[in-house]
Formats: C-alpha cells, sequence, structure tokens
C-alpha cells in the first residue's frame, strides 16, 4: 500500500526537469516497439547522470570484458568527464534521453548503484511503486548500509535484486527493510574487485565527509534544520579542521600529505572551500579516481561516509568525525546496527583537538591495522576476493 503523504511530502522537492521529463517518456512509449528486437534481455547499467566511476561502471567494465555475449549498455551524460572512458569498453546511452526510456521500458534488468538510477527517478519511482509499471531493479548500492535509511524500506523501493557486502549488512536489512529474503543477495560490491594491486602513501590521509540531505531542501522533513550550507555548522566545522594549526604542525612533523575529497554535491561550493589551508589538496571529483585515492591512503577521517568500508576491506584504520551526530539522526538517517563508537575499525570524535591527537597516534604508529581489527575483518567479509562482480553476473544470470 502506498504512502501518499510520503509523495505529498517530496513532491515540494521534484524539479521542473521531472515534470518535463513526461514527454521523454511518452515519445519512447510510442517507438518502443521498435527497439523490441534490439534490446531484447538488454541489462542497462548505470550511476549518477554525470559519473562511472563507482559499482555500477564496475560491473559494466566486468561485463564488456568478461561477458561480451550479454547485451549491456551504460547511460550517462555525453557531457561528464567519464563519458569517453565508458563509450572505450562498450555501448552507451544518453541519460535521461527518449532512447534511455525505451531501454528502461524493455530492458531484462535496470542496474545501478543508485536507488534512483533511472531515466528520471521520482516519475519512475511513482510509476513502479502504483504498479503502473513493472521492471526489475538491480540495486548494486553506492555503499554498504549501516544505517536506518527508510526510504530504502521495501514499502519505499521497488527492488528486486539487493547487493550487499558484509554479514551485518546483509542481517540487518533482511530483518529490518520488509523485503522477501531471497531479495537479499551478499555477494560483495563490484568496486571490491578493484581495490588490489595498491600501492600505499604512508604520508597520506585522505578527508572525505558525507553530504547533508537537508540542505536547500524543502521538505517538512527538514524544516528547522540548518540548510543553507555557506552560513551551516558543516561548513564551519570542515574549514576550521582543514585550517587547523595543530593539523600544520602534524603535516609537518610527519610529512604528511593531507588530501580533502569533497563530496559531489559540494562541487558547486569550491570557492569557499578554497579558503582551507595551503598544505591542504582539494580534490575535484572530476580530475581525482576516488577509488585511487583510496588505494594509496594511508588513514581516512570522514563523519558517516560509508565509504570508510572500503578502507577497512583494505585493511586500513579510520576516524569518525561527528560533530552534528544529534541533528545528522534527526534529519538524516536513524542509528543502524554499526555503533561508531564501540568498534575496533576506527575511534569517533566531536572534537578537532581530540580528533587530531589520535591521528598523532596513528602517524606514531605509522598507520597500522590494529589485530583487533583484522579479526574482526575475518568475521563481516565473507568475501576478500576479486570475484564480485562474477557473483552478482552468476546471480542475474541463473535467476
Amino acid at each position: 500500500m502506498i504512502k501518499w503523504d510520503y509523495f505529498l511530502d517530496k513532491i515540494k522537492d521534484v524539479k521542473i526537469m521531472d515534470y518535463l521529463s513526461i514527454f521523454s517518456m511518452v515519445a519512447a512509449l510510442f517507438i518502443q516497439p521498435f527497439y523490441k528486437k534490439k534490446f531484447k534481455n538488454l541489462w542497462l547499467i548505470c550511476e549518477e547522470p554525470l559519473e562511472a566511476r563507482d559499482n555500477g561502471y564496475c560491473f559494466f567494465r566486468y561485463m564488456c570484458e568478461n561477458q561480451p555475449q550479454q547485451i549491456c549498455i551504460y547511460a550517462i551524460k555525453k557531457r561528464s568527464v567519464d563519458y569517453k572512458k565508458v563509450r572505450k569498453l562498450g555501448k552507451v546511452i544518453e541519460y535521461g534521453s527518449i532512447l534511455h526510456w525505451v531501454a528502461y521500458f524493455l530492458c531484462q534488468y535496470n542496474i545501478s548503484s543508485q536507488k534512483g538510477g533511472k531515466p528520471n527517478a521520482a516519475l519512475c519511482s511513482f510509476m513502479e511503486l502504483n504498479g503502473i509499471f513493472k521492471t526489475c531493479n538491480v540495486f548494486l548500492q553506492h555503499g554498504v548500509t549501516i544505517n536506518d535509511v527508510r526510504w530504502l524500506y521495501a514499502e519505499r523501493s521497488k527492488i528486486d535484486f539487493f547487493i550487499t557486502s558484509t554479514i551485518p549488512e546483509y542481517n540487518f536489512i533482511v530483518e529490518k527493510f520488509g523485503y522477501p529474503k531471497k531479495t537479499i543477495s551478499l555477494t560483495g560490491m563490484p568496486r571490491f574487485d578493484n581495490l588490489y594491486n595498491r600501492k600505499i602513501n604512508k604520508k597520506q590521509v585522505l578527508i572525505m565527509p558525507t553530504w547533508r540531505y537537508w540542505f536547500k531542501l524543502n521538505s517538512k522533513k527538514y524544516q528547522g534544520s540548518d540548510n543553507d550550507f555557506e552560513t551551516s555548522e558543516y561548513c564551519r566545522k570542515w574549514i576550521e579542521l582543514l585550517k587547523s594549526k595543530k593539523l600544520d604542525k602534524l603535516v609537518e612533523k610527519y610529512q604528511l600529505e593531507i588530501i580533502f575529497y569533497p563530496h559531489r554535491n559540494m562541487q558547486g561550493y569550491l570557492d569557499i572551500l578554497k579558503k582551507i589551508s595551503s598544505k591542504v589538496k582539494l580534490a575535484s571529483w572530476k580530475n581525482y579516481d576516488i577509488q585511487e585515492l583510496l588505494k594509496s591512503a594511508a588513514v581516512m577521517i570522514t563523519d558517516y561516509s560509508s565509504v570508510f568500508f572500503d578502507m577497512i576491506y583494505m585493511k586500513k584504520p579510520v576516524l569518525f568525525y561527528q560533530f552534528d551526530e544529534k541533528e545528522y539522526r534527526e534529519h538524516q538517517y536513524g542509528e543502524g546496527y554499526f555503533d561508531y563508537h564501540n568498534n575496533p575499525f576506527g575511534k569517533t570524535f566531536h572534537d578537532i583537538e581530540l580528533l587530531l591527537e589520535e591521528l598523532n597516534r596513528l602517524a606514531e604508529g605509522n598507520f597500522s591495522f590494529s589485530r583487533e581489527a583484522e579479526e574482526s575483518h575475518r568475521s563481516i567479509f565473507p568475501y576478500w576476493d576479486q570475484k564480485n562482480s562474477e557473483r552478482i553476473y552468476h546471480l542475474l544470470k541463473n535467476k
């Protein structure tokens, strides 16, 4: 049963382009009969409209290189900096175009690292949840699910294959999210296949905070929140860390290389971030490959981003800087199974001084992975190999 109050609230955040997308959808309905043969058994793959560097891209690359007999098409905007990279691998279509709609209507599987990985997220979600159109959605995920993410619950999502990577994550989703158990598969994420053959720079510190959904949104859920990025505590606290004199001293003491990788939603605010210390390298997503940064970094500082699991997978330490924990839990995600305050992989701090003291301690120890973390690693990752994409392929092929 669809919760209409949920849709009525979310419609406040729908953009004009979402409404204009209806015209492309209608056009696709008229021409799709001409593509039925061409798109028979098609696997349609994507991520965000302008990106190809996450699980969607990694799975598409695996398919093109190892399973060329299976027709796969990747949807991405031509203006993307990643477009040429994908085009060299295989077939692509313009994200959100009429042809993307046709492929969406006719494909065997719609595969994405994003829940909204479709020609138009709002429109497709409305049709799927109301039974107007049925497709088979494969959710590769953007990262390991660790929080109580209500918009991923079965009542709010049309997901037919929900890919997971860790044992606690699998159990949490099975027990909490309301899907039939057969929907959830423990295979590992495609991007984990690429976290090998790494050259670790023991001087490199990667700082990578996640975003706050409440910035610039109008839904009732976010009313009363600190939702202006430029004046937000979020912006102020991260700049304060990056400009810290104590951090500068650690850079000089250990010859550290500090790399700040802003979330893609922060790209429009790079001018503000340029105020940070000259000792900090600002890594734009257009110019830096996140996987290469993860592979080379010795340690990560983040807040709540599940990308820290990529570091743990590679057996590297992490630090959590959570100055807005109460607001985050109230306005973004409820607490899940992972305890940021009591785990073997990294400590949590609300205070910059204490955070940097721990960074100093880790630097003194050459950023080693503790024995306790090593033992926990074996208990949560059922696979530690380069066969994650292969397992997903066989899962889909054998259905």
